[in-house]
């Protein structure tokens, strides 16, 4: 993920897919005649932490929702980042959804800066790891070293 930030926006660009999110600070969700793709962001600052609050997202986003459940039209996503060093951020999310869920969840990571962003790709060799590893097991049990 990649943060580029401006007095009063903040965009998230994460390379899967290429997705920019762009977050308006210090405003309210809009209401608008359709969803935004990613949904609609709107962000504050709570004293050194970025909050963003995300809803509305676009039906076809909640058909294919990575959280393996599904969303539906009143998820709720609350993001923090907080630096907790000079090369770490803490991101942590909070999904509220009464449809889905009897109580709002919450997961967290650390993100460390880098180079960059880490190209997202279908590489060959991520799907044949355990056999390209299997085989070298085998020529290490053979003692050779090809």
């Amino acid at each position: 993920m990649q943060i580029i930030q401006s007095p009063d926006h903040v965009v998230l660009l994460v390379e899967m897919v290429h997705d920019a999110r762009i977050v308006r600070i210090d405003q309210q969700h809009q209401e608008l005649p359709y969803n935004k793709w990613l949904g609609d962001s709107v962000g504050y600052y709570d004293g050194d932490t970025l909050v963003v609050v995300t809803r509305s997202f676009n039906d076809w986003q909640i058909a294919r929702s990575g959280f393996g459940v599904g969303l539906t039209e009143n998820t709720v996503l609350t993001e923090r980042f907080r630096r907790t060093a000079d090369d770490v951020m803490l991101y942590s999310f909070t999904i509220e959804d009464p449809d889905l869920f009897m109580q709002p969840w919450t997961g967290e990571m650390p993100m460390r800066t880098g180079e960059g962003l880490y190209e997202y790709a279908c590489h060959e060799g991520n799907h044949a790891l355990p056999g390209i590893l299997a085989g070298a097991r085998r020529l290490e049990v053979d003692g050779r070293n090809d």
